[in-house]
């Protein structure tokens, strides 16, 4: 009997802790008031390539009672292309009087018949007799430096202005070039300022790209301390509105065109040019300078852009 009495109490005891847990889980339970709420704070971390890093915080309200922080880092993958850029928009190269003739020289032009020449052809101070080249080849004037006056001070001036044009082309004024050397085929120049300290070359058969990115002003500027030379049968391709009266090549001293190989743009040279059997110039020849010697043809096709 005692037994039985014993287990009832507790039984009644276990009853009501019961009730009085479930009404501490009813009261938990309760949707509190935001003003009771904590808060938890979540950072993410992104990091990238080449990019400063960007932090984002996110406050989320959790439970009346507790504060959570939870801090993820996120590392992204980034592809970047690197595009080289050249240096701001370059004006032509002022030729002065030098832009009226398709070939221009100082000692002598030499030829093998037959070239085909659209422009003038000048010489100066060397004399008509140095001039190799003739008249039905010439689709213009020939000039000599002993030609009837005015002609030999218009030569002079012609000569001066191909010597200031490569001063102008060589400026330090025209600001930092994209440094380039050695073979340029297979390659694609943007307009720009280019320069190479040694020689610059296209391989035989190989193409240079000028693309004018749409704009037919677009001026390049292509600069050797020495030598510019394209092998036979390679081309210079100009796209995107390029233009060749807008492509100036300029040599420290020589510049030689390859056999059947086709050139756009204005060729300034130091020493000499020299243009082998077959070649295409869509463009100017010019020599200038005290050391300029010769233009060397051998049935090509030259005409003034």
């Amino acid at each position: 009997m005692n037994a039985i009495k014993f287990n009832s109490k507790f039984l009644l005891i276990l009853m009501a802790f019961g009730i009085v847990a479930a009404g501490i889980a009813g009261c938990t339970n309760k949707t509190t008031s935001p003003s009771a709420a904590a808060t938890a704070t979540v950072t993410r971390t992104s990091t990238s390539v080449a990019v400063s890093s960007a932090t984002r915080t996110i406050t989320r309200t959790i439970s009346p009672t507790a504060t959570t922080t939870v801090t993820a880092t996120i590392t992204p993958t980034f592809t970047v292309t690197m595009t080289s850029t050249t240096t701001t928009n370059q004006l032509a190269v002022v030729l002065g009087s030098s832009a009226n003739f398709a070939v221009l020289s100082s000692s002598a032009i030499t030829d093998v018949p037959s070239s085909a020449v659209t422009g003038n052809v000048g010489l100066y101070p060397g004399l008509r007799a140095a001039i190799g080249i003739t008249i039905p080849e010439v689709t213009g004037n020939i000039y000599a430096a002993d030609d009837a006056p005015p002609v030999p001070a218009n030569l002079l001036q012609a000569e001066t202005d191909a010597q200031n044009a490569y001063l102008d082309a060589t400026s330090s004024s025209r600001g930092t070039p994209v440094l380039i050397s050695g073979d340029q085929n297979g390659i694609t120049l943007a307009p720009g300022l280019y320069e190479s300290g040694t020689s610059i070359e296209i391989s035989p058969g190989g193409i240079l790209y000028l693309d004018g990115k749409g704009d037919a002003n677009a001026v390049f500027i292509i600069r050797s301390a020495t030598s510019i030379t394209t092998s036979s049968t390679s081309s210079v391709v100009l796209e995107g509105s390029a233009q060749a009266k807008n492509v100036f090549w300029v040599a420290g001293s020589s510049v030689t065109l390859g056999t059947y190989s086709v050139m756009k743009g204005t060729v300034i040279a130091s020493t000499s040019i020299s243009i082998l059997t077959g070649a295409n110039l869509q463009g100017r020849a010019l020599l200038q300078g005290p050391s300029a010697a010769q233009v060397s043809l051998d049935t090509d096709t030259i005409v003034l852009p």
